[in-house]
């Protein structure tokens, strides 16, 4: 596989946007009952919650969904069963809304919290024994941590920036048994395979399956719009 590129910084990949979409959409929640924009469309949801009951269909799986949003996709998991739901978001404004319409729909069991990875001060979330799960989701948040300010930077300097960091933690709060399923529009699967097979502490990852999606041929190429790899640990 061939180097990784890296994508020009942008707003997506700020807290300060984030927080402005979450308080136009808790608005908006309050005022119509409308639970925001679904990323990347439901038939991703669809199929990342179909991967999930063929291959880990046992419901008090621990599960743990990064940049958790509206919380969507654990509200989809609920639905079909399952009971150890996490969600968390290092936006305040996500994790109310998030709350909300999971109170609206009588899921108070789904627990929220508000924990940026990235951060120093929340290294006691991701070294507490009770943060480990089984199952750990993402769909998108890798894609926006990729478009940080502070990636470039970091690259420039010859440390980790954001995504280095990010599949540390990841690594962190999966169980030694677990699997990391991540769904993205920016980088393809070959790329994400590259980038968490490199080794990380304290988990090495290794491919484990994918989602197949309909394709599409340009220039000579197929491929498709957006892409969804799971990993495990190295034993």
């Amino acid at each position: 596989m061939g180097a990784v590129n890296d994508f020009e910084a942008s707003k997506l990949g700020t807290k300060e946007y984030w927080d402005s979409v979450y308080d136009r959409e808790n608005k908006n929640f309050k005022e119509i009952g409308d639970i925001g924009e679904v990323w990347f469309g439901e038939e991703s949801v669809e199929r990342m919650v179909d991967w999930i009951t063929e291959n880990i269909p046992q419901p008090e799986t621990s599960i743990v969904d990064l940049g958790c949003g509206n919380g969507h996709l654990l509200l989809e998991l609920s639905a079909e069963g399952y009971n150890n739901l996490t969600g968390i978001d290092y936006s305040e404004q996500a994790i109310e809304l998030a709350r909300a319409v999971a109170h609206d729909r009588g899921l108070d069991s789904i627990r929220y919290e508000a924990v940026d990875l990235l951060s120093v001060a929340e290294n006691a979330w991701t070294s507490d024994e009770n943060n480990r799960f089984q199952l750990v989701l993402d769909k998108g948040t890798f894609d926006a941590i990729s478009l940080h300010p502070d990636q470039e930077a970091a690259k420039e300097s010859g440390r980790d920036g954001p995504r280095e960091q990010y599949v540390q933690a990841v690594s962190k709060i999966m169980q030694s048994d677990g699997i990391f399923l991540i769904t993205s529009c920016n980088w393809t699967m070959d790329e994400l395979i590259s980038i968490f097979q490199k080794p990380v502490f304290p988990i090495d990852f290794k491919y484990h399956s994918h989602v197949k999606y309909p394709t599409f041929s340009f220039g000579g190429q197929t491929g498709s719009k957006i892409c969804t790899v799971a990993f495990a640990p190295l034993p």
